[in-house]
């Protein structure tokens, strides 16, 4: 069968969003895309072993960061941003697409198999139409438009991304809460900023340049965080960015696994991309999450019961964010066997 009696040629995305240089191998575009996922910190922490009707997806522990993230919480948040954005991408060609989750027992590393169906029917949370959000999508680090609020009928289709069982989406809306909720972030930083571990290996991978911007610029943000009075600073601007935000929302299951964070990362993706869609903004907050009794305190103050909060993120209006972050090559996150 050639090209175009396979229907590839058609479907292969087009448009200057997608840049002049995908592959022109189908499975690879499918892996050029999940690439483009958000990660915590920029740290991309994936590897995808490409078969001719499989893509097995790897945690890449060499971008693990251990000290700030112990329980691999957040790694496995941005591993299911990456397994979303393949399967948009597997929706967009015209692929079928069947997902195991670790499918080897003990192996905690090996985090998913695709079976791409060329021929078979589409999965049926498909959603094609958001690959031209992938290359536009941004994380938001500017300060919010506070007296602009997201329309209620917007809200509530982003909260479609969640099917309000095994993953739910909750809104803060209360003043007095979302003033706790400020509280809670800037304790949750300062103990995290603290621990000069952490610190420590943040300074390290900002040097390092994994979050962008010029040499001298990572070289100062590497020098700002690693002092305890610098990084001070950086959480007085997180304070101040979800202060500004209209809302403030957060994901969370049922239970607390692994798999469930990995989903999380799925529908935080798609969220994501819906909400570029309509110009609306998104940016995570992490450090409330990292320590059990502030995670139990989260969870207190959302109303969410026994579910575990996963994932926290505010939502709003910004200008777009200029420039992007750094992105490894498709050479050094895929593999063949």
């Amino acid at each position: 069968m050639t090209r175009k009696e396979s229907g590839l040629t058609r479907l292969r995305p087009q448009g200057p969003e997608f840049g002049p240089r995908l592959p022109a191998d189908p499975m690879e575009r499918l892996v050029h895309f999940a690439a483009l996922a958000p990660s915590w910190h920029n740290t991309q922490p994936w590897k995808f072993v490409l078969e001719r009707d499989a893509i097995d997806v790897f945690a890449d522990l060499s971008r693990w960061l251990r000290a700030a993230d112990p329980q691999r919480r957040e790694l496995y948040l941005s591993l299911g941003c990456a397994l979303e954005s393949l399967l948009i991408a597997a929706d967009y060609e015209g692929f079928g697409s069947e997902t195991r989750l670790f499918p080897v027992a003990g192996d905690d590393t090996y985090v998913c198999r695709v079976e791409v169906r060329r021929h078979g029917p589409k999965r049926e949370a498909a959603a094609a139409s958001l690959l031209h959000a992938v290359p536009r999508r941004r994380t938001s680090h500017r300060r919010f438009d506070p007296s602009r609020s997201v329309a209620a009928k917007d809200l509530a289709w982003l909260a479609s991304a969640a099917d309000g069982e095994r993953l739910a989406l909750h809104l803060l809306e209360e003043a007095g809460a979302r003033r706790a909720l400020a509280g809670l972030l800037e304790r949750a930083e300062a103990e995290l900023l603290a621990d000069a571990g952490r610190r420590e290996e943040l300074a390290r991978w900002i040097g390092a340049g994994a979050l962008g911007g010029s040499w001298l610029a990572a070289k100062f943000g590497q020098f700002a965080v690693a002092r305890l009075a610098g990084a001070g600073r950086f959480t007085e601007a997180e304070i101040a960015r979800m202060s500004s935000a209209p809302h403030v929302a957060l994901l969370s299951t049922r239970a607390d696994s692994p798999a469930e964070q990995v989903v999380t990362g799925q529908a935080y993706l798609r969220i994501a991309l819906m909400a570029e869609t309509r110009g609306i903004r998104a940016q995570p907050f992490s450090a409330p999450l990292h320590d059990a009794a502030l995670r139990a305190e989260l969870a207190r103050l959302y109303g969410i019961g026994e579910r575990w909060p996963q994932h926290l993120f505010r939502l709003g209006y910004a200008e777009p964010e200029s420039g992007s972050t750094p992105r490894r090559p498709l050479s050094e996150v895929l593999v063949r066997p």
